[in-house]
Parts: structure tokens; sequence; C-alpha cells
């Protein structure tokens, strides 16, 4: 690696420390006070930076808690890609990709999760951010079919996939994170491609 290549790295490195650092104060004071009673300036002071500093990094309070998670990767699905794949073995590449990543801090996902799910600007904000990664999914998809991103059915299977995502991620928090995020998302996908064929005895069984 040239130096240039280190200085770099040793940059990104340093920067996601402190990003780091930030996000676990941050959560701390919401999980102490509730997101909403908690300024950006608090967290600033309680993280000895400026309010600057971690609007530099995160952009948003609402991006405190949500950056970094639930975002899609296509560099691995693009470039292990196989041909005789569907579009959902794509999907479940990025999502063990992201899974990767969070399984190694599992509790700071669900700490970031009870907040979301409970506070309705947090919720709006990933509703927003998932909606964003649909595009980005679509594009995969059409790049594996040979269509245009606009096409109708590249848009609604990107557009489904994604909604079960979200979908998963409510039951995940909505059960208490009983299972694995990793195993709720698979078995998400596993439903897609089973057509949403729902067994009814486990409908039943399920409901309250």
């Amino acid at each position: 690696m040239t130096d240039l290549g280190q200085e770099i790295g040793l940059r990104h490195r340093k920067r996601a420390a402190a990003m780091a650092r930030i996000q676990d104060v941050a959560l701390d004071l919401f999980d102490e006070h509730g997101y909403e009673r908690v300024t950006v300036e608090q967290i600033a002071d309680a993280s000895d930076v400026s309010p600057s500093s971690v609007y530099r990094y995160f952009g948003s309070k609402e991006q405190i808690v949500l950056l970094g998670e639930f975002e899609f990767d296509t560099s691995a699905a693009r470039l292990e890609d196989d041909a005789d794949g569907s579009p959902l073995d794509a999907t479940r590449r990025m999502l063990r990709a992201v899974m990767d990543h969070l399984v190694g801090d599992e509790e700071r996902t669900r700490r970031q999760m009870r907040h979301v799910m409970s506070d309705p600007a947090l919720e709006a904000a990933l509703a927003r951010q998932v909606y964003a990664a649909s595009e980005t999914l679509g594009e995969v998809f059409a790049e594996r079919l040979s269509r245009s991103a606009n096409d109708l059915e590249v848009q609604v299977l990107a557009h489904v996939v994604v909604g079960a995502l979200l979908g998963g991620l409510h039951h995940w928090q909505g059960t208490a994170f009983a299972e694995p995020l990793r195993d709720v998302l698979d078995r998400c996908l596993d439903l897609l491609e089973r057509g949403l064929q729902i067994d009814g005895a486990v409908s039943r069984a399920a409901s309250p």
C-alpha cells in the first residue's frame, strides 16, 4: 500500500471510530432520557466534540441512530454474480454482506431498533432510507435481468423485496428480538420465494 493509501485508510479508521463513539454516547443518552428529549448539543458535549462535528459526521440527529445500518452493499452481489441465480439470490448475498457487519454488534442494532420503532420521526426516516434502498436493489435486478431500471417488473420486484425486509424488521422488534436478525431476513426471502403462500395453521397460531 502506498503512503497515500495508508494515510487515507488511517483517516477512514479514525473517522469511523469517532462516529462509533458519538453513536454509543448518543444511544446511552437516548436510552436514559428518550430520543426526543436529547439534543445534538447534549450529544456533542457528552462526546467532547462540537455540534458542528456531529452534523458533519451524521448530517442530522436521525442519522445518528440510522447511519450505517439497513443499507445494501451491492458490490458483493455484482462481483460474485451467478448467471444461474435468481434476483433473490443476489439479494441474499447483499443481505449477508450487511449481516456480516451487523452481527458483530447485534446488541447495538437492537438498541437502534427500539428507538426507531418507538419514535414516529425515526420510523419515517427508516422508511425513507429503505425506499431509497429499493432503487439500489432495482439497479442490481435490472443488471441481472438485462432490463431497464424503470421496467415495471424490476420496480415491483425491488419494492416488494425491500418492503418484505422492512416487515421483517418490524417483526424482529415486535417479538423482542427473539431470533437473530440474519435468520429473520432470510425467512422474509423464503416467504417471497414461496410466492407469499402462508400456512393458515401457522398464521392462526401466531394470532393473539
